[in-house]
């Protein structure tokens, strides 16, 4: 799952590729650039587990 770095919404989808590298574009913050935050699905980005 993607999400973005700015607002963690997950309303992130990929604008550019190839020799640049993947670039992705946030609707909803309009953040563009190449870091975006992945994590498996289930998990939320700031989510605290207890171990």
């Amino acid at each position: 799952m993607l999400y973005c770095p700015v607002c963690k919404s997950r309303d992130i989808f990929p604008v550019a590729g190839g020799y640049i590298g993947q670039v992705y574009l946030c609707k909803n913050c309009k953040y563009r650039g190449s870091f975006v935050l992945e994590t498996d699905d289930g998990d939320e980005p700031g989510e605290n587990k207890e171990l």
